[in-house]
């Protein structure tokens, strides 16, 4: 090939990839901004939007003016009143190793001389604000929206203690000035709403900075105010007689914003790279979540010297941290094996401190993605906790494909087949312990009953007095005295929970029965399409085949289960006082013919109580994503049903789109 056949080729490649790019990051900004739903890491985010930059800086032909290089962050989604800020909201450029903040420090000196001071403030992992006071008066808060045009949240951040509502402006400032900063949700505060989640029968919220986002972003102010939410402030707007970054911390902290002590001026990029350091050792001592630092030139006068460029200031930079990893051994690829059969091969490694957590498994889901990434029994492998939360296999060194799972159950011995077109490997045998015991235990958890945990539900078992979930309700309180941990008082409370748990939801009683591809969703419309078990017991494949969300494969599925062994498990249940309560008739309203399915994490209910509160009002809440959807309410953590919604076009809503559909 000649070499000007090879420069146009690459040519075509760059063009090819800087549109790939620019679609790809302008679908995680929508994702982020708008609908508070990260598909991706802020890590992998930033290494789109650094190669995007790095090809533009090398072909400034291929350079356009709605490049997502050249604008601010996302858009308004329409809920609250638009609100143009005094001054563009800027992003930061980012800087992820000592190489690039170094050759920040180059461009700063060449501009300015080498006599520079840096102001380094810890960079919070929240939303950011602005605030407007006229005559020292809160006035109106705002999110920062596309950087030019944010969201009129003034009701909402007006529950927050840390912002104050009158100020006695420092002098030379005019009557309306701006202060900006950040919104975030202390890691404590988090922690305890998930707990009070958790003991509702309610999903956990995802993370720090989505709920913070959510929570400032709330139709009723209520919710906002009872979330704890937090503030740092770092920028005034204009900056008065402040002559330099430091000194406006000071000001603002001095007219009784909450501003972070831990800021720093420094004299050189060695001393920068000294305190970042210094913070990426030290960010688990911090009662919120930071993922870098601001690297900010002091004087004003430099800032000024140094201008923008379209995106960002020239004068600031934005020195993240790397996602938080580990490296370790693998000493065991171990299998459990759920209530179903499937078995899930876990990695069992020396424990790690990975962000600040210890870790000794890692959950690797099938075989397929065992061998896609090469783990077996003494890699060493590199371990992250993906969205600070999960610990996950980032890359194996060495990889070598080829493990394979067990053929036999490594629990009872039982057969272990993949049924095609099935990823995943599962054992055959209905009788197996392992799947006895996690079967009961859903069959608990499902209905509600507390205090049949695995160590009580292991005892039962193994001394021979349950077999099935029905045996549950026989169970005395003489042999419940028998089990380890159990008094009188103890005993007598344990079978009455159980005998309270005897009169169930209909739905409830579906979704604890483990019938194969019914989850709660799915429970739910069967119940409310049935009403009662007798009637739903005697559908045929069609009947089934006919509510919405259920296809044919789950139809056969269902149907099997009841016209099977699932037939002896219910009738012995029954049997045994078991009285599922009939569904109440789907009532007329609103909602009524209207299909609503709901995807990721609520902010503000749990999804079965949104799923209720769409059949109280007459419509159906559906488990899967079909052309019949009217709408989809998708929340943070959403995936492929927002996916297939999309490729449908579908209307697709969020928590407060939805809320607002609601009668008043």
């Amino acid at each position: 090939m000649t070499k000007a056949k090879t420069k146009g080729r690459r040519a075509v490649d760059a063009a090819v990839r800087v549109e790939e790019l620019r679609a790809q990051i302008r679908r995680h900004e929508h994702a982020y901004y708008v609908l508070d739903a990260p598909e991706v890491s802020d890590a992998e985010y930033d290494a789109l939007f650094l190669e995007l930059r790095r090809i533009e800086d090398e072909r400034p032909d291929l350079l356009t003016p709605d490049s997502p290089t050249q604008r601010v962050g996302g858009e308004a989604t329409g809920q609250f009143a638009k609100v143009r800020h005094r001054s563009p909201m800027l992003s930061l450029q980012n800087a992820f190793d000592e190489a690039e903040i170094r050759a920040f420090d180059r461009r700063v000196r060449a501009a300015v001389g080498d006599k520079v001071m840096y102001c380094a403030e810890l960079k919070i992992d929240g939303l950011a604000i602005s605030l407007t006071y006229a005559k020292g008066r809160l006035q109106r808060a705002a999110t920062r929206g596309d950087g030019t045009t944010g969201e009129d949240v003034t009701a909402n951040l007006r529950t927050i203690r840390s912002v104050p509502l009158q100020v006695t402006p420092a002098k030379g400032l005019p009557d309306v000035f701006e202060v900006r900063g950040e919104v975030y949700f202390p890691i404590a505060g988090f922690e305890k709403l998930n707990r009070e989640m958790e003991a509702a029968g309610k999903p956990r919220f995802v993370n720090p900075r989505n709920t913070a986002a959510g929570s400032v972003r709330q139709i009723d102010p209520n919710v906002t105010a009872g979330r704890d939410l937090q503030t740092f402030m770092y920028t005034l707007d204009p900056a008065g007689p402040a002559k330099s970054q430091w000194d406006v911390l000071n000001a603002l902290e001095s007219m009784g914003f909450r501003v972070n002590k831990n800021r720093r001026r420094l004299s050189s990029v060695d001393e920068v790279v000294a305190y970042h350091a210094e913070w990426q050792r030290r960010r688990h001592e911090l009662e919120y979540e930071i993922d870098g630092m601001v690297v900010k030139v002091d004087p004003h006068s430099q800032q000024q010297e140094l201008g923008f460029v379209a995106r960002s200031p020239r004068w600031a930079i934005a020195f993240k941290y790397a996602p938080e990893q580990a490296e370790t051994e693998v000493e065991e690829i171990a299998c459990y094996v759920g209530r179903t059969g499937v078995l899930t091969p876990v990695a069992h490694v020396k424990p790690v401190v990975v962000g600040g957590v210890t870790i000794r498994n890692v959950t690797m889901h099938n075989e397929a993605q065992v061998n896609e990434k090469g783990v077996y029994v003494g890699a060493r492998v590199v371990i992250h906790r993906a969205g600070d939360v999960i610990p996950e296999i980032v890359s194996v060194k060495k990889p070598k494909p080829g493990w394979k799972m067990p053929t036999k159950c490594p629990v009872c011995g039982g057969e272990v087949v993949r049924e095609e077109p099935y990823i995943a490997h599962r054992c055959i045998n209905p009788f197996c312990g392992a799947q006895r015991l996690e079967r009961l235990r859903h069959f608990a958890a499902v209905m509600d009953i507390e205090g049949l945990g695995y160590a009580t539900l292991s005892q039962v078992i193994d001394r021979g007095v349950v077999e099935d979930p029905s045996d549950l309700f026989r169970l005395s309180v003489a042999q419940v005295k028998e089990l380890d941990g159990f008094a009188d008082k103890s005993a007598q409370n344990l079978v009455e929970r159980i005998g309270a748990g005897g009169e169930p939801e209909l739905w409830r009683f579906l979704y604890a029965l483990g019938i194969p591809q019914v989850g709660e969703a799915t429970a739910q419309l069967l119940a409310g399409d049935f009403g009662s078990i007798e009637k739903l017991r005697e559908a045929d494949e069609e009947a089934l085949r006919r509510v919405e969300g259920v296809g044919p494969s789950m139809a056969h599925e269902v149907h099997a289960y009841f016209h099977g062994p699932g037939a002896e498990l219910v009738d012995r249940l029954l049997k045994a006082g078991v009285r599922p309560q009939e569904a109440e008739a789907v009532g007329e309203g609103p909602f009524t013919g209207k299909t609503f399915v709901f995807t990721g994490t609520l902010e503000t209910m749990s999804r079965p109580d949104a799923e209720a509160l769409v059949r109280k009002l007459g419509g159906k809440a559906a488990g899967s994503v079909s052309s019949k959807t009217d709408y989809v309410v998708a929340g943070p953590g959403a995936g492929s049903k927002l996916e297939k919604a999309q490729k449908l076009k579908l209307t697709i809503l969020d928590e407060d789109q939805f809320k607002a559909l609601l009668p008043r």
